[in-house]
């Protein structure tokens, strides 16, 4: 069992492997590379607001040239825009630019094209821009490379593949594009012509396939759904479709499952049996996080030759269809498209609740066994280098590894999250600040105080302390842990390091503490926000073994476990009445006296020093350090009835 237990007395002291599951989170940080960006490249194209894009576009599976057009529509956000400005690799080559049906003058410098307009545009402005373009950038392999479009081939499947991967500025390297996380496109089009012997998957429903001359076919792919710009995605291959329906809980239509998997005898052993795990995923994330956001268009998964896969908005592109990558992905679809980070500072929104995700799902069907196994490569990610240095917020946002940390912006939030369901130690409580972030900014962006602010308010505690020490900061605490009983009274002294005191002195934290008897044992919850903390409880067993945090709750390192004769030998007990340290040099700690009794404090002539009441069982102290030294008298009265006296010696 578990319960909480009251502090008793605390002094602070100063290349893909076919079908071989591999998760996301170690390959988007594949290559060692610098990437000086952060937000959009020039202020310009903050002056208009996207609504609509369409991509009309020829691909292939054999390469990565590209030809077509992008059509945005938008609206003006300044008092005069006489610039439009996009992103698109210098690779690709516009050949001409139209906006509102003219065509206008274009100006490239490197990534950043400016269209010269030749009548201005006011504010609240609809217009529409078309880029019409082609040409074969640098091809990509599926390392999340920094490279937009990838084009490999399966192996041993033999299939080759061309597909996107954008995240988190790479969207120019395949279209015209605008990469502000801010302005979520409120819909798109896709349309994307292959060879008919493949086929092209993407975002949102596929409308139509229209035949095309040549030999082609033109899958028209649209969402209705608000989609972030890196979000959007094309996978073209020799597949095969594999869709399924399914119902989720308080929606009366089945929804779309659609998988895109190789043309190839063995893909349907090889996959099947994680695609089909989607459905169970979709329910159980339905029922905890809310309903799936996008059910009224699918969820599905394009069969790519990358490591790991990404959580392309209603269809994901993965590497294989084991149930951490699958589960992961999926919970993007509500963390990080549903609703997405604000800055990439804040990309553990995303990575940490989808990496959570794949715990909650294990958890639920794999048992707990399977599901500690995971939550322990968490913590064994995290405190394997310098015991947990680094931060969860992201402190270098033009360093692509350091976006995508496995360890800082998948591993570690994960644990934290899973720490704050355990300090917060009611899941109906925790699963509902998670519904109401996600209801909150549906459809938008979020930051780190935005998810601070719902947990405030939906939990009416402050839990600044805990972010702060956790998200924001870096390090763990390491704990020394002293005990003895006498008889049924035990007795805990825990000692806290920092491991990294010059960013965290001191972890105000919960931790269970496991006492392992003869053929049984217990566990009790305290709270430990001191450098030495010392706690006593009753147990009716003979103690053997102590361990601390036994269900590895909590990020933390354990130096020494030592039974310790001494401790709470000058401990004294009357009538449930426990005062401790004594003799002290200081102040007493009492614990244990009832509700609206008085407490006084004579000295050894009787004269009263110290009168009050106390009450709730709580601990109070007794400040003595300007009492003479020698000894006193501790009365507990109900009335005119004694309930307890102790002698005290002040040193």
């Amino acid at each position: 069992m578990i319960y909480r237990l009251v502090l008793l007395f605390g002094v602070l002291m100063t290349v893909q492997t076919y079908g071989q599951e591999i998760s996301c989170s170690h390959y988007k940080s594949a290559v060692n590379q610098a990437f000086n960006k952060t937000t959009v490249q020039v202020p310009e194209e903050e002056y208009y607001d996207v609504k609509y894009v369409k991509l009309d576009i020829a691909l292939n599976d054999t390469g990565v040239n590209i030809s077509g057009s992008a059509t945005t529509k938008a609206v003006v956000t300044v008092a005069n825009m006489s610039i439009y400005a996009f992103e698109l690799t210098p690779a690709l080559t516009v050949d001409s630019v139209l906006i509102n049906g003219n065509k206008e003058t274009l100006i490239s410098d490197g990534n950043i094209r400016k269209v010269l307009l030749s009548a201005q545009l006011a504010k609240n402005d609809l217009f529409t821009a078309q880029v019409y373009y082609h040409g074969t950038p640098e091809k990509g392999n599926g390392f999340f490379t920094r490279l937009g479009l990838n084009q490999y081939k399966a192996d041993p499947a033999g299939i080759n593949v061309t597909y996107t991967l954008s995240e988190p500025y790479m969207s120019k390297d395949w279209w015209p594009c605008k990469q502000s996380l801010q302005d979520k496109i409120d819909s798109v089009a896709i349309w994307v012509t292959v060879p008919d012997s493949t086929k092209a998957g993407s975002n949102g429903l596929l409308k139509k396939i229209t035949p095309m001359p040549g030999g082609l076919l033109r899958y028209e792919w649209h969402t209705q759904y608000p989609i972030a710009y890196y979000l959007l995605s094309v996978a073209v291959a020799k597949y095969k479709d594999y869709s399924s329906k399914v119902t989720l809980p308080g929606v009366a239509d089945s929804m779309l499952v659609q998988n895109y998997l190789y043309d190839v005898p063995d893909a349907m052993a090889t996959y099947k049996a994680g695609l089909d795990s989607t459905a169970q995923m979709l329910q159980y994330f339905s029922e905890v996080f809310g309903i799936y956001p996008f059910y009224k268009e699918k969820y599905g998964h394009c069969i790519a030759p990358l490591f790991g896969g990404m959580e392309h908005q209603t269809m994901s592109t993965c590497g294989n269809a084991g149930p951490g990558l699958i589960s992961h992905e999926l919970a993007h679809q509500w963390f990080g498209d549903y609703v997405t980070c604000g800055t990439w500072r804040d990309i553990w929104l995303n990575e940490g609740f989808a990496s959570y995700a794949e715990y909650l799902f294990y958890e639920r069907y794999r048992g707990q066994t399977i599901a500690d196994a995971r939550m322990n490569s968490f913590h064994s990610s995290v405190l394997d280098k310098e015991s947990g240095n680094g931060t969860v917020y992201c402190d270098d946002t033009t360093n692509i590894d350091r976006i995508f940390s496995g360890r800082l912006s998948y591993n570690k939030p994960a644990a934290v999250l899973h720490m704050l369901r355990y300090e917060i130690a009611n899941d109906s409580l925790f699963f509902a600040v998670l519904k109401t972030y996600l209801n909150t900014y549906a459809n938008k962006t979020a930051t780190t105080d935005n998810f601070l602010q719902v947990l405030n308010t939906v939990t009416k505690k402050d839990w600044t302390y805990f972010t702060d020490q956790w998200i924001y900061k870096q390090g763990a605490p390491a704990y020394t842990v002293e005990w003895n009983q006498l008889g049924d009274a035990v007795f805990l002294r825990l000692k806290q390091r920092a491991t990294h005191p010059a960013s965290v002195s001191l972890f105000a934290t919960s931790v269970d503490i496991k006492l392992i008897g003869d053929g049984v044992d217990t566990t009790v919850r305290v709270f430990n926000n001191a450098a030495i903390q010392d706690y006593r409880f009753g147990w009716g067993r003979r103690v053997k073994a102590i361990v601390v945090d036994p269900k590895n709750n909590m990020l933390n390192l354990v130096d020494r476990i030592d039974k310790t004769p001494e401790l709470g030998a000058n401990t004294l007990i009357s009538n449930d009445v426990i005062v401790f340290p004594n003799p002290t040099a200081d102040k007493w700690v009492v614990v244990g006296v009832p509700q609206g009794v008085s407490v006084i404090l004579t000295d050894i002539a009787g004269r009263v020093v110290l009168r009050g009441e106390a009450g709730s069982n709580m601990p109070f102290t007794i400040d003595g350090s300007m009492l003479a030294k020698g000894m006193y008298m501790l009365q507990v009265r109900n009335g005119k009835d004694k309930i307890a006296g102790l002698k005290l010696i002040k040193q």
